[in-house]
């Protein structure tokens, strides 16, 4: 049986949504054990840990709306995660720092996808995995590309 053109872009996009709603399940699994979400998780590692993350920048790092990232915010500073600091040349910008106990849960984060990348690497010759960064890169350009066509 031959498959068309059209059946092999819908298989692209399949391949691409089942594989990061698996990779982010597990994620999410994993987080739960900490009472935490792995958009948590994610955050912690977003933050610098040594010198804190202006609040403006995170969002662009995640890729996350400043309304959710807000939320987030709210939550690991009331859960004790994080603090803020307001900067000593501006009063209206904002440092997000890691307190004891998100500098632990960020290291706890970090070994999970330190874990996760070496079993890729493990299990996947480093020719493919360059081939795979290649595509999703090139994926990731066409896609930037025809929604900017909006």
């Amino acid at each position: 049986m031959e498959i068309n053109n059209k059946d092999k872009v819908d298989n692209i996009d399949l391949i691409l949504k089942q594989t990061w709603l698996s990779v982010s399940k597990m994620y999410s699994e994993m987080a739960q054990d900490y009472d935490a979400t792995a958009v948590q998780a994610l955050t912690l590692l977003k933050i610098d840990p040594k010198e804190g993350t202006r609040s403006t920048n995170l969002g662009p790092k995640m890729a996350i709306e400043p309304t959710s990232l807000t939320r987030i915010i709210k939550l690991l500073e009331d859960n004790g995660y994080i603090y803020k600091e307001k900067t000593t040349t501006d009063k209206r910008e904002v440092i997000i720092k890691l307190t004891d106990k998100g500098l632990n849960s960020r290291n706890l984060s970090k070994e999970v996808v330190v874990n996760f990348n070496k079993k890729v690497s493990e299990k996947i010759a480093p020719e493919k995995l360059e081939t795979f960064k290649e595509v999703m890169s090139e994926i990731m350009k066409i896609s930037i590309e025809l929604n900017s066509k909006k």
